[in-house]
């Protein structure tokens, strides 16, 4: 006797033929039906139907287009800090145009520009290893890198990397694609050891902002900003590993209507010289520097800024304006300090003392022996 069993297999063959037929027979009668529909549409109606279902391909093409452009590249948080970091250092009113170069398996590369730049740009984009070459050589005409030695690094030392600041153009370069080499933190520790490795390609951006500062940052308090983040900038590349980054810092003055009053505040790193002097003899573990976009400094100023200075800080500050002093404020700072018993100071820089000591730094000195001088000279005047 067949047991139910035994005759399974055979059922389930047949419940398969038949769902099988089934869908054959919706899809044909579906065919059928969207034949008789196309058959009894005027030409008008098939040119409308091609159109809108051409337009919708359009649409899904752009919509994946648009996705693929939103998603985050493995560069992009490098990319934006070091776009942070130029801003930060050289002028605000510059811009950076970013040209990432990919040659897969090879190279992952960095150009940027920033001359007759408008506005802050961004674009990523494989190439060959020929048109890479083309694109380095144009900036550093001895690149004489060849695929084979990319290659080995990138399977030996997938973390070595190289870059330069030639020709107004900064590029940064690592061997293959590796997210884990393209951090923020990465971004920090390449873009500052670059600028301090071409301090004088750096220097030469600073110097052309200080010797043309009037021009490009006119006085008045409209300009304010502008003015605070140059002294920023030149403080940071004169007194880079003796002072840390400046940051700015408000205070408000009670007595004067609660006026708020922004300082650049440095922390002092300095293990020798003259910032270390400062250091041992006014407490200064933090250099305050009161930006002050007009051409005279006033006893308000001064005043405000002594009775600022306090243990947590240090005892010495600078005031830098964009003209010398005139007589009777250099004479009533030598009154405050006489009147604090020469405990605490305030120096007053200029425009021209910005200059002085980025030629200074340009010649490969220290800018600091500037200001010991011109602190040595305040101080015997009093």
């Amino acid at each position: 006797m067949t047991t139910y069993s035994q005759r399974a297999p055979f059922y389930n063959a047949i419940s398969s033929t038949i769902e099988c037929l089934s869908i054959l027979f919706a899809i044909t009668l579906i065919n059928s039906r969207a034949k008789a529909r196309l058959e009894t549409m005027t030409e008008d109606q098939r040119k409308e139907s091609a159109r809108k279902a051409a337009q919708a391909r359009r649409d899904r093409r752009k919509k994946q287009e648009s996705r693929d452009r939103d998603m985050p590249h493995f560069i992009d948080e490098y990319a934006d800090q070091l776009n942070r970091m130029l801003h930060t250092v050289l002028n605000p009113t510059w811009c950076y145009k970013q040209e990432i170069v990919i040659v897969p398996g090879l190279i992952t590369a960095i150009f940027i520009t920033y001359d007759g730049v408008r506005d802050d740009s961004r674009d990523i984009r494989e190439a060959s290893w020929d048109d890479f070459v083309k694109r380095i050589t144009a900036v550093d005409p001895d690149w004489d890198v060849n695929p084979e030695f990319m290659q080995e690094v990138e399977s030996t030392k997938p973390a070595f990397g190289m870059g330069g600041w030639l020709r107004r153009t900064i590029h940064l370069i690592k061997a293959g694609q590796h997210p884990e080499y393209w951090t923020a933190g990465n971004a920090t520790e390449e873009a500052t050891n670059l600028m301090r490795s071409t301090a004088i390609g750096w220097a030469q951006a600073i110097q052309a902002e200080t010797e043309h500062l009037r021009e490009i940052v006119p006085p008045g308090p409209e300009h304010f900003k502008s003015f605070e983040h140059i002294v920023r900038v030149v403080f940071n590349f004169l007194f880079i590993g003796e002072l840390g980054e400046g940051k700015a810092q408000s205070r408000t003055e009670p007595e004067d209507e609660g006026v708020e009053i922004r300082d650049l505040i440095f922390a002092n790193n300095a293990e020798s010289g003259f910032w270390k002097d400062l250091k041992r003899k006014y407490a200064a573990s933090e250099i305050v520097v009161d930006a002050k976009n007009k051409d005279e400094v006033t006893r308000d100023d001064l005043r405000q800024l002594y009775c600022y200075l306090k243990p947590a800080l240090g005892f010495w500050g600078f005031i830098v304006c964009r003209s010398e002093p005139p007589a009777k404020i250099t004479a009533f700072n030598r009154a405050l300090c006489r009147n604090f018993s020469q405990l605490r100071g305030v120096l007053i820089l200029s425009d021209d003392d910005l200059r002085r000591m980025v030629r200074i730094k340009m010649q490969g000195q220290n800018a600091s022996t500037y200001l010991q001088d011109r602190m040595s000279e305040f101080v015997r005047s009093l």
